[in-house]
């Protein structure tokens, strides 16, 4: 943490809530800049105008980052409440040479993956959430039949893992051997009870973690093997 000058001079701790002390010791926004390009069209048009999109409670629009096996890449905006199979075949122009889709992990690396059974699904934050997924920055990374799903489980937590700060055990440790289990399941050398230990890890790793990185860090992994179990 850096210090900011307190009275007399003396070095203190910045306070860890920027809405009471952040730049200079003051007050200060941390809303991400998405949030903040909404301002100037809700000044202009009304809330009333941005709540008439979306669901009943996830209101206006979001921006996605759509990528992967999808014929049509880029950043996307659309209004809360379409669905899946909206976003990867009338946006996104569905799937690269016309293969069978299989899944689509939201919210970027700490996301899950949802599989085909709920293309015609609405993406809003509680209909994500409730297959284990979340909105989170937006990323929409689509599959085709042939993406090896512990691939793609290996692939997020090693992204997890390298930007964990190492602060709290459950999130340096418990990720490592997350990472490592996955590893060998990749290399055709899985073991036994891998599947089980993976959960056991994801609970730990979840419930000890200081921050939202070790928080959402099991989410590829579990949300892969309550649907991909096979």
């Amino acid at each position: 943490m850096q210090s900011i000058e307190g009275k007399r001079g003396q070095p203190r701790t910045r306070p860890p809530f920027p809405a009471t002390s952040g730049l200079w010791g003051q007050p200060s926004n941390i809303n991400n800049v998405e949030t903040y390009a909404n301002v100037p069209q809700i000044l202009l048009k009304g809330g009333e105008w941005f709540a008439s999109m979306g669901t009943e409670k996830s209101k206006g629009t979001k921006t996605f980052a759509i990528a992967g096996k999808v014929k049509r890449t880029g950043l996307i905006e659309v209004p809360l409440g379409v669905t899946i199979r909206e976003i990867i075949y009338d946006v996104g122009g569905g799937i690269l040479d016309d293969k069978a889709f299989k899944a689509v992990q939201t919210g970027g690396p700490m996301g899950g993956c949802i599989p085909e059974k709920y293309l015609d699904m609405p993406v809003d934050y509680e209909s994500l959430a409730s297959v284990g997924s979340i909105m989170g920055s937006g990323g929409f990374v689509v599959m085709d039949e042939d993406t090896c799903m512990v691939d793609i489980a290996r692939f997020f937590l090693e992204f997890v893992q390298e930007e964990s700060c190492g602060k709290c055990v459950p999130c340096r440790v418990g990720t490592r051997q997350m990472y490592d289990i996955l590893n060998r399941i990749c290399a055709g050398e899985g073991r036994p009870g891998d599947i089980e230990t993976l959960e056991t890890l994801s609970d730990y790793v979840k419930a000890g973690s200081l921050c939202g990185l070790g928080q959402g860090a099991p989410n590829p992994v579990l949300s892969t093997i309550e649907h991909f179990r096979d």
